[in-house]
C-alpha cells in the first residue's frame, strides 16, 4: 500500500496540512460561536504556527500538539468512509471501527514527521466555495523559498469541510490537484477487491507498527 503523493515541504496538518505560516486576507473579528468554515481553518493554522515556532518545545512535543490540533478538526470518521467507498456500507459496526481507528493512526504515523521541515513558509487564503452537500472548499496556497527563491509558490492545498454536529471540521484535503481521500480510495477499491477488509486492516496496522518505530 502506498502512500500518498506529497510534497516535502506540505504542512503538517495533513498531518496534514494545516500548520505552515501566517494566514492573510481574513478580516480581524470575534469568530463566531458556530466558527465558519474558512475561520477553523484560519484558527487551525494560527496554533499549529505558535506550536511550532515555539523554540521551547521539543520536537516530540511539537509532534503530540499538532496531532492534538489535527485531531479536533479533522473528521476522520467521515474521512475514513469516503476512502473506503462503497465497501463501506458492507461492514458490520466491529469492522467499521476497527477500520477507522486502524485510518486515522495510519494518516497521522505517515505525517508525524512533517513537522520538522517547517521553515517559515506563509498560507494565503485565495478564495472559499459552497460545495454539494452544503460542504465548503477552503483554498490555500503555501508560499515559501523554491529553487532557493523566496516568495515562491509551494503548493496548492484546498480544504473540504462538511459541518457535523454544528461544528465544521475537514474531511478532504487535495493537494496540487491531487486528493487524499481520491488517492487512498484508489489503493484500499483494490485491497478490498482483492483480499477484503481483513486484508485492509492487516495492511494498515503493519504500516502503522511500521511507522511507530
Amino acid at each position: 500500500m502506498k502512500t500518498p503523493r506529497t510534497n516535502p515541504l506540505l504542512p503538517a496538518m495533513l498531518l496534514l496540512a494545516l500548520c505552515f505560516g501566517a494566514v492573510t486576507g481574513l478580516p480581524a473579528a470575534d469568530p463566531p460561536a458556530t466558527p465558519a468554515p474558512r475561520a477553523v481553518v484560519d484558527k487551525a493554522i494560527a496554533d499549529a504556527l505558535a506550536i511550532l515556532r515555539d523554540s521551547k518545545l521539543s520536537s516530540d512535543d511539537k509532534r503530540q500538539k499538532i496531532n492534538k490540533i489535527a485531531l479536533d478538526n479533522i473528521d476522520f470518521d467521515t474521512m475514513a468512509r469516503l476512502c473506503l467507498g462503497r465497501f463501506y456500507r458492507g461492514l458490520t459496526d466491529a469492522q467499521r471501527a476497527a477500520y477507522t481507528e486502524a485510518f486515522k493512526t495510519h494518516v497521522i504515523n505517515t505525517y508525524r514527521h512533517i513537522t520538522d521541515n517547517y521553515n517559515n513558509e506563509e498560507v494565503k487564503m485565495i478564495g472559499d466555495r459552497q460545495e454539494r452537500d452544503n460542504d465548503w472548499t477552503i483554498q490555500t496556497r503555501i508560499v515559501g523559498a523554491k529553487d532557493n527563491k523566496p516568495g515562491q509558490e509551494v503548493a496548492k492545498v484546498d480544504y473540504r469541510l462538511r459541518s457535523r454536529d454544528n461544528q465544521w471540521k475537514i474531511i478532504d484535503l487535495t493537494i496540487d490537484g491531487v486528493s487524499l481521500v481520491s488517492n487512498f480510495r484508489s489503493q484500499f477499491q483494490e485491497i478490498m477487491n482483492n483480499g477484503g477488509i481483513d486484508k485492509l486492516l492487516q495492511l494498515l496496522r503493519e504500516k502503522n507498527t511500521a511507522n511507530e518505530k
